[in-house]
């Protein structure tokens, strides 16, 4: 707990300080309602697609979500409760290239292109946040975003999530820390920025209960649960750093005029490494079949370093309209790969370019990445020829009815481990083709009610089978995906509903619940004049049975597990949010549908989800 104390204190005290000495209320903060605050932000996967205003949302109905699973994803199933790895069951499209297994983690894991820009934040925010649920769960995270000066913002995030072992070896200790400084000359003809991300994760891994039959539905011991390994553990570790800087082209301002912008020059360096250790003291040999290298013990590791210098011109001006935007620009990539037994050496050239037309009313953008692959000595045939294209129109369809259409398409090489591997309990080599993704969709929008829809055709894809052997699907197939939600408020009541439906034409390769509903119902009472508000509520969540995952910790690799159908599921939360002028304080009684009949709360193959369980969580905002 001390550590806790001395990072709530820094945090505290940051906050303190920006907002007495950099306040600035005339710029970045707009009062939309009496509980929410506009601040502008931007993503920079998505800086291209215009500065956005995104909602920092301080209102009470979603309070209780304090967790990524619940934030990120509509639906996710997951191995430990609380910061362990997760998988997303709702498709979105292929994996990235180069992990060394963080993609299980899913947005638990701390990534540039996932982190926002707080470069238009004149008006200072931050927050503090802590949860808990029982001694051994604990859960803190932090923001700070400001401005210190006209030419100088900065920004911190953090997320710190620990438990001592709610069941046998499920211990979990994670820190994530992003740290992003960026400048701009007086002239405003030069700029940069410097931003540093820092994630350690480490978790036991007790490879699933050994029988689901020993779960019970009330108040069980789980520790008292048979599971398969007792003294494994992942820890994964990854350092990323940035460099970006850019020249302005035009008129250099003055005292008296601003700097009259016609495009930039920029030059982009990143730096990465990254690395994860498995370790297993004294492994069981009816769950590994194989021992590669020991017959005791494992000690294995994958590990990959990641080198970019990006070089372009582009017209992007965020803080104003352009009805014509252009980016070109050619990236180079070193990369180099541990596969456990011997490195491989990968270096690329990137030539890209995206273009937007902007009127208002009709936008139509696209773009397109190729990546050559300069040949050596020392790798393996992955990522030559690889291509990614993308087009997107968005319009109105009548007044109040607006329709966003986009086709994207991808053609790469698979994951990098699939191909090459060399553990103690497993090793392959590989050679597969390039997996081919066409992605359809279409989203509609009508006063607040948002529907969306995506046709996935996919052919030559590579998942892992029951025996967790990578494997490519050389024929084609199809996953169609569909949401609908909705917020509605009359007076001091609400409702936020979600339903998805969605069909994967493979269920061996890729396997989906099929409908999942969710609805968020809730009530505000303010008392003494608005300075108290009581927000009770009832978060309900379905999903239908379907053919589930399993999940294995050598490889942290979610696979297609024969033989298993999940049961259906009502996920029931029972809360009570309470704000009190900027602290928010929320308490919940988390699965309360499991202490009704026998328990089938399983999502992974082996792993049950947390029983019913009181959670408190505090968080204190300052936005002056």
């Amino acid at each position: 707990m001390k550590a806790y104390k001395s990072i709530l204190f820094i945090i505290i005290l940051f906050s303190f300080i920006s907002n007495n000495t950099f306040a600035d209320k005339r710029d970045s903060v707009i009062a939309i309602a009496n509980d929410t605050t506009n601040i502008l932000f931007y993503y920079e996967d998505n800086a291209f697609s215009k500065a956005e205003l995104h909602y920092v949302d301080t209102t009470l109905h979603n309070s209780h979500r304090y967790s990524v699973k619940y934030n990120a994803y509509d639906i996710a199933a997951n191995t430990h409760f609380v910061g362990g790895p997760l998988k997303n069951l709702y498709f979105t499209g292929l994996s990235p290239q180069y992990s060394v297994g963080e993609n299980a983690l899913g947005k638990l894991y701390y990534r540039s292109i996932e982190m926002p820009y707080y470069k238009n934040v004149k008006t200072p925010y931050s927050e503090v946040f802590y949860t808990m649920a029982t001694a051994e769960e604990n859960y803190l995270k932090g923001i700070l975003a400001a401005k210190a000066s006209k030419r100088l913002y900065y920004g911190m995030n953090f997320n710190v999530e620990t438990t001592s072992g709610l069941m046998t070896n499920s211990q979990v200790q994670n820190a994530h820390f992003r740290g992003i400084v960026g400048f701009e000359a007086l002239n405003q003809r030069y700029g940069y920025n410097l931003e540093y991300i820092y994630n350690k994760m480490k978790f036991g891994e007790n490879g699933g209960i050994i029988s689901e039959f020993d779960v019970d539905s009330i108040e069980q011991n789980q520790q008292l649960l048979a599971v398969n390994l007792n003294e494994a553990y992942n820890l994964t570790k990854s350092n990323y750093f940035a460099f970006n800087q850019y020249l302005n082209i035009g008129k250099t301002a003055t005292d008296s005029t601003n700097h009259h912008f016609l495009g930039k020059l920029y030059l982009n360096t990143t730096y990465s490494s990254k690395a994860r250790l498995y370790n297993d003291k004294n492994w069981d040999s009816t769950y590994y079949q194989n021992a590669y290298i020991d017959s005791i013990q494992s000690f294995d590791s994958l590990a990959i370093t990641d080198f970019e210098m990006d070089l372009g011109i582009t017209n992007f001006y965020p803080e104003k309209h352009q009805y014509f935007v252009f980016n070109f620009g050619m990236a180079y990539n070193y990369k180099m790969y541990y596969n456990g037994e011997k490195d491989f050496f990968f270096n690329y050239a990137s030539p890209h370019g995206d273009i937007i037309l902007d009127f208002h009313k009709f936008i139509l953008e696209g773009g397109a990445r190729y990546q050559i692959k300069i040949p050596n000595g020392h790798s393996i045939d992955i990522g030559a020829n690889d291509l990614n294209m993308y087009g997107r129109m968005k319009f109105p369809l009548a007044k109040n009815f607006n329709l966003d259409v986009g086709l994207f398409m991808d053609l790469e090489s698979p994951e990098v481990k699939s191909y090459s591997i060399y553990s103690n309990h497993y090793k392959w080599e590989n050679n597969f083709n390039k997996q081919k993704h066409l992605e359809i969709n279409s989203h509609l929008d009508y006063r607040g009610y948002k529907l969306e829809g995506t046709i996935h055709t996919i052919s030559d894809f590579v998942y892992f089978d029951n025996n967790l052997t990578p494997q490519q699907y050389n024929q084609s197939f199809q996953v169609i995906t569909a949401k609908f939600k909705k917020e509605l408020h009359i007076k001091n009541v609400g409702t936020h509903f979600t339903l998805i439906y969605q069909k994967s034409s493979n269920n061996e390769v890729v396997r989906l619940p099929s409908f999942v509903a969710n609805g968020n119902f809730f009530f505000s009472l303010p008392i003494f004049k608005g300075a108290l508000v009581l927000h009770p509520g009832i978060d309900v969540t379905y999903l239908t049975a379907y053919n589930g995952y399993g999940y294995n910790p050598a490889l942290m690799q979610f696979y297609s597990y024969e033989g298993t159908e999940l049961k259906e599921q009502v996920y029931i939360d029972l809360y009570l949010n309470i704000r009190i002028k900027r602290a928010r304080v929320f308490i919940k009684y988390q699965n309360a549908a499991s202490m009704i009949g026998n328990y089938n709360y399983f999502l992974v193959k082996g792993y049950p989800q947390q029983a019913a369980t009181f959670k408190f969580g505090l968080s204190w905002r300052f936005i002056d």
